[in-house]
């Protein structure tokens, strides 16, 4: 887990060198049924049709596609891909940061739908005439614009619309219940050892706002190791942690006992709160909403 971890934040890094946009996707005609998206890098992808055969090399955008309707049009994942169920039927292509070229070529998808991948896979797909969309989000708006760039390309645009619609519904209605309540400063812990957490520009900073709460790391930009001094000098009113911030996965009592984490203050209280499936709030997809409810549920009791 610790080098899936690494490698996303690793990727993220590398991805910038695609160079950023604020502009959202669009679709239009282009000779006929040729179709053109920007994705999510602002890089411009035209399709000769709506694609039949997908390659998804991130569990975000496995998610998405499942969620549109369009998992029959899945045909490679990578091994970390396993939601839905029916995933488990898909062939693997190896893992999001070193894909198995040949086996991807061997599916002969129309599209791949590229996540925190390096720009040299990027180049090597694009080399062997697949085209290739980089998807993958930072922010709760581009998990919004992940769903409609996937939804346009996979021709389930009105499915999309209506899921970022009921996303967004769900998030302002737990805003609306936590807005006027006392937000509790949270550490978040991505990653043990070392210590590694979310900051600002992360949509896991997001689920935390959203929850009604505030992230003490907000102070770093990105995802980042953070100094266990700093995170003691923070005090904050409640530790939260990632089920696999470890190896062998974490719980509350390790948290407790641990040599470092036990200084807090909030830990010997037991505000501590270990995700029981982390995989909703790592992931930035529809799910992502669950995380959300279930912080607000452990910040604020409702």
């Amino acid at each position: 887990m610790k080098k899936l971890i690494m490698l996303i934040v690793a990727c993220v890094i590398m991805l910038n060198i695609f160079g950023c946009s604020d502009s959202q996707q669009v679709k239009e005609s282009v000779d006929g049924d040729k179709i053109e998206v920007l994705d999510l890098k602002g890089r411009s992808i035209i399709l000769d049709k709506i694609p039949q055969r997908i390659v998804s090399l991130s569990p975000s955008n496995t998610e998405i596609l499942f969620a549109l309707g369009a998992g029959d049009k899945v045909v490679g994942v990578t091994s970390y891909c396993d939601y839905p169920e029916e995933v488990s039927k898909v062939e693997k292509v190896g893992n999001f940061d070193e894909p198995n070229m040949e086996l991807i070529r061997k599916v002969q998808p129309d599209v791949v739908m590229a996540g925190y991948v390096k720009k040299e896979t990027v180049d090597a797909l694009e080399n062997m005439g697949i085209p290739v969309i980089v998807t993958e989000a930072e922010s709760f708006g581009d998990i919004y614009q992940s769903i409609s760039v996937i939804g346009e390309i996979t021709g389930t645009a009105e499915e999309a619309l209506k899921i970022v619609s009921e996303m967004k519904n769900r998030i302002a209605e737990i805003e609306a219940k936590t807005k006027d309540k006392d937000k509790p400063r949270v550490f978040y812990l991505v990653w043990k050892d070392p210590l590694f957490t979310a900051g600002s520009n992360t949509f896991i900073n997001d689920v935390i706002k959203v929850a009604g709460g505030i992230n003490v790391a907000e102070k770093i930009d990105g995802w980042g190791n953070y100094s266990t001094e700093e995170m003691i000098k923070d005090n904050p009113d409640m530790l939260i942690a990632a089920l696999h911030s470890t190896d062998e996965g974490m719980t509350k009592e390790d948290l407790s006992k641990d040599r470092i984490f036990s200084l807090l203050e909030c830990v010997k209280q037991g505000k501590v709160y270990v995700m029981p499936d982390d995989n909703i709030i790592s992931r930035p997809g529809p799910r992502i909403v669950l995380a959300i409810e279930d912080m607000a549920e452990v910040l604020h009791g409702e």
